[in-house]
């Protein structure tokens, strides 16, 4: 019994250091609850869309404290570099692999899933068949962490923009607290997190864009 006390004590001390040193205890759940909103546009523009290119933008993403992804990765990279030489470039170059070979083939495939029967939608990444064009723009980023005793989710917070050939933004939402984490708790890897994040994305946006359809179908009655 006393040794069980012990460990209850060390694991709830070593908890609560964590939780200060990453945010509170809030943070380790995710921090705000996840939302999904529709922020400009008519969702009537999208009534006869069945097919969308998808596209994806990371140009103004910030990622944890740092605003720009940019400043963060050459934090990162140059601080495991320093530890052992090649980390922090090879940390950079799965960085990048993530987003090609992960996320966005993740959010497609979530999109296509619900979106094919929810809103009788689909899209395909970087075609350029489709009139209308989703582009996926990441506004920000947390990796989260996970190292067995503590725990903090991975999220990400995005504009999904819809824009016709010419060029016209038709309806644009916002993606906020999109949490990825693994269920069985084995996301230790970066990617595997923010995998995730993307998946749950890709599925709020149908579930707003079949809400807004809704809403708007009632106000014409």
């Amino acid at each position: 019994m006393k040794k069980l006390l012990l460990f209850v004590g060390f694991f709830t001390t070593s908890i609560g250091l964590f939780a200060q040193m990453y945010g509170g205890y809030g943070a380790m759940y995710g921090g705000a609850s996840a939302m999904a909103a529709l922020n400009s546009g008519e969702i009537s523009s999208l009534d006869n869309v069945a097919a969308v290119n998808i596209t994806y933008d990371y140009s103004e993403t910030g990622v944890g404290a740092f605003k720009k992804e940019s400043d963060y990765l050459n934090k990162r990279s140059k601080e495991m570099n320093e530890k052992k030489p090649g980390s922090g470039d090879k940390m950079r170059t799965n960085w990048e692999e993530g987003k090609k070979q992960k996320y966005e083939p993740k959010f497609q495939e979530l999109f296509n899933k619900t979106g094919a029967k929810s809103i009788k939608m689909t899209g395909t990444n970087y075609a350029t068949t489709a009139d209308i064009t989703l582009i996926v723009k990441t506004t920000f980023m947390e990796p989260g962490i996970n190292i067995g005793i503590y725990k903090k989710p991975a999220y990400v917070d995005m504009e999904c923009i819809f824009r016709d050939k010419a060029g016209k933004d038709l309806v644009t939402f916002f993606i906020k607290n999109s949490i990825g984490s693994q269920i069985m708790g084995f996301d230790y890897d970066v990617s595997s997190r923010l995998v995730e994040s993307y998946a749950k994305a890709a599925k709020m946006l149908v579930n707003v864009i079949a809400k807004e359809r809704k809403k708007a179908a009632k106000a014409k009655k």
